[in-house]
């Protein structure tokens, strides 16, 4: 503005100096204008998506969460997720030791124990523990297929709740109140208002 004041001063003819200014002045306020009209319309436009959210936790979970801003969730789900998937890999280890020694029992045939991780196992309940172990590295896998559903739908209800009011003013009253009936008799009740 001090520059555009400066150059106004050069000019030699005052009476077009003038209305060059007040061009000048005119142009820098509808060009302000526009750029506040422009911000205002840049504001409304980017509303927080549910659709965007879900889309982002399904690429990648936590993602979700990140774009609605609730970034302490996340160490949450990468906690649970990660000692499903710990659980998912320690029962096939096992699954697998006592499907291996099952296998060479029912070869063999020889009763007597077989010796898994520094533990004895009699024979006869390797087919028990290898059934074990089977049951609780599927029942880990649902755990991982459980946080990753629950990944999604924390992140679209997050997305959905984004810009929902909640403010300090959550209060119940409970007051007499007199009522009229259709005979134009008052009646003493009980009212209940609930403010949101």
């Amino acid at each position: 503005m001090l520059f555009l004041l400066q150059f106004i001063r050069k000019l030699t003819l005052p009476g077009i100096s003038l209305a060059f200014a007040g061009c000048c002045l005119l142009q820098c306020a509808v060009t302000n204008a526009q750029n506040q009209d422009t911000a205002a319309v840049q504001q409304q436009v980017h509303r927080h998506s549910a659709r965007k959210a879900t889309l982002y936790s399904a690429i990648l979970p936590g993602l979700g969460q990140v774009y609605n801003q609730k970034y302490w969730k996340v160490p949450i789900i990468y906690g649970a997720g990660g000692a499903f998937a710990y659980y998912v890999g320690y029962n096939q280890l096992k699954y697998k030791k006592f499907r291996v020694a099952n296998e060479i029992y029912q070869i063999d045939k020889t009763d007597g124990y077989t010796i898994i991780d520094g533990y004895s196992v009699h024979n006869s309940r390797l087919k028990a523990g290898m059934d074990y172990y089977r049951r609780y590295r599927d029942l880990s896998v649902l755990g991982v297929g459980a946080i990753y559903l629950l990944n999604i739908v924390d992140a679209m209800i997050d997305a959905n709740f984004f810009y929902y009011d909640v403010s300090d003013d959550l209060s119940l009253q409970i007051q007499p109140v007199i009522m009229e009936n259709t005979v134009m008799t008052a009646t003493l009740g009980v009212g209940i208002r609930i403010v949101f």
